[in-house]
């Protein structure tokens, strides 16, 4: 009876680790079921090999895991990292109540107990911040094709794999000196990689701000470039204004309105092509008041316009404030007009809507696109890898389904008619 309390205890610091890190939602069944599972595959490999039998705790969460993300290798490594919190918190608490109240106290079932409790604590206010980390930075897979980040992923399985075989598959005669030792080494050894981890990931997460904050300084000088062009323009039409109003004048004496019609169908009407009116669009942007979205979104409408692409642009109130981190509506606006771009490129209407709409409590970024052909069931354009292009594509929705999903104040709403493909990013500022 013993053996089947103390595995219950397990399992249940197990899953409170689980529930705070993870990032996907879980209901009361879905629990109990996970830890029914645990316990039915961990009692047939501890009587075969008590050795074994962990891997039980360790893995089974991932199938779970796996049911929620689709994932298998995002899985996998979030329940290694789960399974290391736990580890390194059990054998460091451990290791100071040796240190601390004596061989004596950790042999004694009341030692046991009180040891657990304090581990069971500190596990759930260490994992809800490890949780809250994760939730804000995606800390483990987040650009998992990233140097660093493979090479965080490496370190993580090799240090799981190090205290796996630590605490399970080393044999010592004296229990107490092993709980001892494994406390040191496990201690010892999960700082260093916790440090190394860390200061990986911010170096990585340093690297991407670096990255984008270049990019939006490249799409804010094509803007001031594209302004400069236009008041060029607007220059030129104002010297030539007095020739051009001369020129009509000798019509308008004459009382010669055909000759009138000619000569502006013919010679003022095309001056609005040389103006190239489109550039006037970029006006509209000066609503945004964040100048990050506001260089995005101008790269954006120059690149479309020059494919041939019109675009509509409805920012009728000013912009000041986005309750999402600027990276993250970045990556997510940029990513909308990319597939909305390369849609109606290939449609024969050729036109985008951009909308940037400032309610009461929130803000609403609608992009809306003409399209060729058939539009895929919905719930396939987020599957990871899902395209309609080939191979290799298809990753731009799914990651944008991810960012989004780490915001509680984020929705995105996806819609088709006739004639549009439209995306709705809703972000509310309360």
């Amino acid at each position: 009876m013993e053996f089947f309390f103390k595995l219950l205890l397990v399992v249940i610091l197990m899953l409170i680790a689980f529930r705070n890190i993870s990032p996907y939602k879980f209901n009361i069944k879905e629990y109990i079921i996970m830890g029914l599972t645990i316990g039915l595959i961990y009692i047939p490999l501890f009587l075969f090999d008590p050795r074994l039998a962990s891997i039980a705790q360790y893995f089974t969460p991932v199938f779970f895991l796996y049911k929620k993300s689709k994932k298998i290798i995002r899985s996998f490594m979030l329940q290694i990292f789960i399974c290391l919190v736990v580890s390194l918190i059990d054998n460091f608490t451990g290791l100071m109540f040796l240190k601390i109240f004596g061989r004596g106290f950790l042999s004694s079932t009341l030692g046991y107990y009180i040891t657990f409790s304090v581990i069971s604590l500190m596990v759930y206010f260490f994992s809800k911040f490890v949780g809250k980390l994760l939730i804000s930075n995606n800390f483990i897979f987040e650009n998992s094709k990233s140097k660093c980040f493979i090479l965080i992923n490496i370190m993580l399985v090799l240090t799981f794999v190090f205290f796996y075989v630590i605490v399970n598959w080393i044999d010592f005669s004296d229990g107490v000196y092993i709980s001892e030792l494994h406390g040191i080494l496990i201690a010892a050894y999960g700082s260093i990689m916790i440090i190394i981890c860390i200061s990986l990931f911010f170096i990585s997460k340093r690297e991407e701000k670096f990255k984008y904050k270049q990019i939006q300084l490249d799409n804010l000088e094509q803007y001031t470039n594209n302004l400069e062009n236009l008041y060029m323009d607007m220059r030129k039409f104002r010297h030539d204004y007095i020739n051009i109003i001369s020129s009509m004048a000798a019509f308008i004496e004459e009382r010669d309105i055909d000759g009138l019609e000619e000569h502006f169908n013919k010679n003022i009407y095309p001056l609005n092509n040389k103006m190239n009116k489109n550039n006037y669009k970029l006006g509209l942007l000066k609503n945004i008041k964040l100048p990050q979205i506001k260089g995005l979104l101008s790269g954006k409408v120059i690149h479309a316009q020059e494919l041939g692409i019109d675009i509509l642009l409805d920012i009728v109130e000013p912009i000041t404030i986005i309750k999402m981190d600027i990276i993250d509506l970045s990556r997510c606006l940029g990513i909308v007009l990319d597939n909305a771009i390369e849609a109606a490129l290939e449609s024969e209407k050729k036109v985008i809507d951009v909308a940037l709409i400032n309610k009461s409590n929130s803000v609403i970024l609608v992009v809306a696109n003409t399209y060729k052909g058939a539009i895929p069931v919905l719930s396939k354009l987020f599957k990871e890898g899902f395209s309609t292009k080939g191979e290799n594509r298809g990753l731009g929705l799914s990651n944008c389904k991810d960012i989004i999903g780490k915001y509680k104040n984020i929705s995105l709403d996806t819609s088709i008619t006739d004639v549009q493909f439209i995306q709705e990013i809703t972000v509310s500022n309360k």
